[in-house]
């Protein structure tokens, strides 16, 4: 009996529909509390269980065993998040407000989202939310914040505690199954030292976690099949055999590859609750492949079975498990295609459905057949539709190999999140662990350290006074106090890495490397995985390029006003609206004028060498990662007017991309001066977003403008055979208008009658009706068709 000799493909799609509608509408999200609860309860009546990856391991099994689950009636597979995430992720909360931002890194903050209802009295509330506020771990972190405060209040950096960032490799246990796995772990554990030993037992209890949950689902399986009839009784009979085989064995189909593959995500975010962002599944078509040519599915019947695959993946009414990334596509590394028939089947699921969650990505190279860009228009000219996050493979390779990742390695590179490259199954990159804010720093270095917002002193004085002379040497100051703010910065993130090493994650750890090296992933002291760095997400490159421009010219043209700029950054230009004027009529990045574009490639090379210097807590370089996820938005409120022109409280840039509505020249001039970017450096990942006019594209059809999509934007940027350096490795896009969104907003029911219009916000997609409204007025203002005009330059 296959799911196919069930439903036929009319009401496998039915039921992917009704789940997703089901979820947006009924599902609370009081798991992740119950988690809570129930592992303070077992930790209460084992105090002494010292041994933290076994007791953490111990604590996971009790949790799963008393966790209220049940399957719906809509479903095909076992399994949900839902327990694992709350409420709270503050970009797709209505009540989010830029100006109220004060951090998202305290752990005990998420009692606050919880509401008075379903049996979840205000005094178990309180009580939880006591004993997680006394937990060393939250004890460690708060001592942290407390220690850098002066730096992270107005956001000259930040640093969080990273949870997700990952990119498990689940392949080989799909294959043979977890017993397999745990007979092994029991071998090397018989013949391990005591404390490899000791981690190899809770690697074990770890891993028993996904049978118990298995064998709770089976029962529930049974149930609803004796309580069925029909179609829908047989379908839980098959569920409940096929949860009597995986994930305790190899799947030998493409239906128990994936419930198999369901299970062990739910555990590997259980383990984490609450909130284990950005977990991401790697290649899927390359994953999912070999279990579809097993029974040699059809492409149909396999999009059939992804709908219900991405549907887990969506949470509660604002899919709030945000930033799960799925990949198709790419290369090996004789530049051999490795697109397949999942690819596919994949991508129809995704059309098909269109769902907030999770983004999809697509690799490209120079080989990569016409056939996936042409497939791929859909995506891009349907109003509403989400848009897949491109990466360039030829750059990537290049980047990742110079970053010490082994030949072997570079096709497993995945994403994890956004836009992080990181090795699947292998690195542990702690992509979000510090933020460099250089907007911020620029300002303090114009005035002298003291912040213009508050008046406070942060940084030390550069013991320059006169305005000429202080101008004059703002290159100087600024790098010197970058370096001052790197090294306090990366302090901070590696003392904020040891505190969450007070976690231990034995269950994700045996899918990171642990079975090989005995060590937790987390292991502040021993390397658990093969690679292993901390990330720096770096805001304001071309705010700051833009700003050195300016000076440069003002003291070229006009170096009597060096103290008149200084005092109008004071006043934010209230009372010099000609000297704004004069600075906005400066130079600007993004339109091919050679000084300030080498301005910026100077900023990007000097600050990602800076970055890269510092070591993290295992002594392994920090990342240079040139993306601003939204917080170009929140950091630029922190920030005082700036000399090209910018106003105080305004966005930075977005990621490597002019500041909106400063390149005016067209999409060619645009390309021409991101080309001169040391891309190289990146290896930590960068972000570049281009709002695409869809007029520009002319083809009669969806195929017909992938194509040409390919030929007037991928191929320019990614393949341009003029383009000598280092190539862009990354991308994505809104093929729409401004005025296109405003009508959605004005008329959601005319424009989104499924309630669902999806838009790429940062590196992944969401319902834009679902945003706050500072973030769509934001998505709206980036669009900037001026940038990405398509004229002769191209």
């Amino acid at each position: 009996m296959t799911i196919f000799g069930i439903h036929d493909a009319q009401k496998l799609n039915k039921l992917a529909h009704e789940l997703f509608t089901e979820k947006r509408n009924h599902e609370k999200l009081r798991g992740w509390f119950l988690m809570r609860e129930l592992a303070a309860e077992y930790q209460e009546q084992n105090p002494g269980e010292t041994f933290k990856p076994l007791a953490a391991a111990n604590a996971l099994r009790y949790a799963i065993e008393r966790l209220p689950l049940d399957i719906s009636f809509s479903a095909i597979f076992a399994g949900t998040q839902a327990d694992a995430f709350s409420e709270s992720y503050a970009l797709i909360n209505p009540a989010f407000k830029v100006e109220e931002f004060s951090g998202y890194c305290d752990p005990v903050a998420i009692y606050n989202d919880l509401k008075l209802d379903d049996g979840i009295s205000a005094e178990r509330i309180e009580a939880q939310k006591r004993r997680d506020s006394g937990a060393e771990y939250v004890h460690t972190l708060k001592k942290i914040y407390e220690k850098y405060e002066t730096y992270t209040s107005e956001v000259t950096f930040f640093i969080e505690q990273v949870t997700g960032h990952i990119i498990p490799d689940f392949r080989g246990v799909l294959k043979t199954g977890v017993e397999p796995v745990i007979t092994e772990l029991r071998e090397k554990a018989a013949g391990a030292e005591a404390e490899k030993q000791n981690y190899f037992n809770a690697m074990i209890a770890a891993l028993e976690c996904v049978l118990v949950l298995a064998d709770r689902y089976r029962e529930i399986a049974e149930r609803k099949a004796r309580e069925s009839t029909g179609d829908d009784s047989r379908r839980f009979a098959l569920m409940a055999e096929t949860l009597g085989t995986v994930p305790r064995w190899g799947a030998v189909n493409l239906y128990q590859a994936m419930q198999s593959f369901l299970l062990l995500w739910q555990v590997m975010c259980l383990e984490q609750t609450p909130n284990p962002y950005a977990f991401s599944v790697g290649n899927a078509d390359r994953i999912f492949e070999p279990y579809r040519n097993m029974e040699n599915t059809s492409r149909e019947d396999a999009a059939n079975l992804f709908k219900h695959f991405l549907v887990f993946f969506n949470i509660g009414s604002r899919s709030w498990a945000i930033s799960q990334n799925v990949l198709v596509g790419g290369k090996d590394n004789s530049g051999n295609d490795l697109t397949n028939p999942t690819t596919y089947a994949l991508l129809d699921a995704y059309y098909e459905m269109n769902l907030p969650q999770p983004i999809l990505s697509v690799k490209l190279h120079r080989n990569t057949p016409e056939t996936l860009y042409r497939e791929l228009g859909r995506f891009f000219f349907t109003p509403g539709c989400l848009t897949p996050s491109l990466f360039n493979d030829d750059s990537l390779f290049e980047v990742l190999a110079a970053s010490g990742i082994q030949e072997k390695d570079l096709p497993d590179y995945s994403v994890a999140g956004c836009q992080e490259p990181l090795i699947m199954g292998k690195d542990n990159g702690n992509t979000t662990n510090s933020w460099l804010n250089l907007g911020k720093i620029l300002e303090l270095s114009l005035n002298d350290g003291v912040s213009l917002i508050t008046g406070k002193r942060i940084l030390p004085s550069s013991g320059t006074q006169n305005p000429e002379e202080r101008l004059r040497s703002i290159k100087e100051i600024f790098y010197k106090n970058t370096e001052i703010c790197v090294k306090e910065m990366t302090d901070a993130a590696n003392e904020a890495s040891r505190a969450i090493a007070l976690l231990p994650v034995p269950f994700l750890s045996a899918f990171m490397g642990g079975r090989e090296t005995g060590c937790d992933m987390r292991d502040p002291v021993y390397q658990g995985t093969r690679y292993n760095g901390s990330g720096c997400l770096i805001h304001g490159l071309s705010v700051t390029a833009d700003s050195f421009a300016a000076v440069d010219a003002l003291l070229r043209e006009r170096p009597a006003d060096a103290g008149r700029l200084l005092e109008a950054l004071k006043t934010n230009f209230q009372h010099d609206k000609e000297l704004w004027n004069y600075l906005m009529d400066c130079p600007k990045f993004g339109n091919n004028i050679k000084a300030v574009d080498e301005e910026a490639a100077e900023i990007a090379r000097k600050i990602s060498l800076l970055v890269k210097s510092r070591s993290n807590y295992l002594g392994n370089p920090f990342r240079a990662d040139w993306s601003s996820p939204s917080t170009h938005l929140l950091y630029g409120y922190w920030v005082a007017a700036t000399p090209d022109g910018r106003k105080a409280r305004e966005m930075l840039n977005y990621g490597v991309d002019p500041l909106s509505g400063d390149a005016s020249s067209g999409m060619g001039f645009r390309l021409l001066s991101g080309m001169k970017l040391p891309y190289r450096e990146m290896n930590g990942g960068y972000a570049s977003h281009f709002g695409v006019d869809p007029r520009y594209f002319t083809a009669e059809d969806y195929p017909g403008k992938g194509a040409q999509f390919r030929d007037r934007v991928i191929a320019p940027l990614f393949f341009n055979e003029a383009n000598k350096n280092t190539a862009p490795f990354y991308l994505y896009v809104n093929v729409t208008t401004p005025e296109m969104l405003r009508k959605v907003l004005a008329e959601p029911k005319k424009y989104a009658p499924s309630g669902v219009y999806i838009m790429r916000i940062h590196g992944t997609f969401v319902n834009f009706l679902d945003l706050s409204p500072a973030i769509q007025e934001d998505i709206i203002h980036r669009l900037d068709p001026a940038s990405t005009a398509l004229k002769e330059a191209v």
